[in-house]
């Protein structure tokens, strides 16, 4: 399977106790893991780390083994549900298929924080007036250090 930008999920379409629906409208087969991590990606809404992901999925379906939320992001990611974001270091990072926004993530304590889209415009702005050249932000993580870690 193939992922299909084209179809991307809307979180805006499907609340997450639709999520078995959602599957559905994307071709998956709808399984109760699947439908344990879909819910739990719909519920936070925003780039996550694939432990804090398992974390949720495991409240949702008790006994769901880590090893099966990666399987199943994989799968989410090939349909176009799921995006992943690539982190300089620390554990995977995915998001809602669709969602572009560029996050940094805090290289003491991972947290992670959308970045204003205000300046990353205006960087993308002036690349493209300088060189030409076309950034597409959102697929990597910018590093840094968090409030709390940067007071410490």
């Amino acid at each position: 399977m193939r992922a299909d930008t084209t179809t991307a999920l809307d979180p805006r379409s499907w609340p997450p106790e639709e999520a078995a629906d959602a599957l559905r409208a994307h071709g998956c087969r709808v399984t109760q893991p699947r439908i344990a991590v879909l819910q739990a990606l719909l519920e936070i809404g925003g780039t996550v780390d694939t432990p804090t992901l398992t974390a949720r999925a495991q409240v949702l379906a008790p006994g769901i083994h880590e090893a099966t939320v990666y399987r199943t992001v994989s799968t989410l990611i090939e349909a176009g549900i799921a995006s992943h974001v690539h982190a300089g270091h620390g554990p995977s990072l995915v998001r809602l298929g669709g969602d572009h926004q560029l996050v940094a993530v805090c290289r003491r304590c991972d947290t992670i924080e959308a970045l204003p889209t205000d300046a990353i415009d205006q960087i993308v702005a002036a690349m493209h007036a300088s060189s030409g050249f076309v950034l597409e932000p959102g697929h990597f993580a910018l590093e840094g250090l968090c409030a709390g870690c940067r007071d410490d």
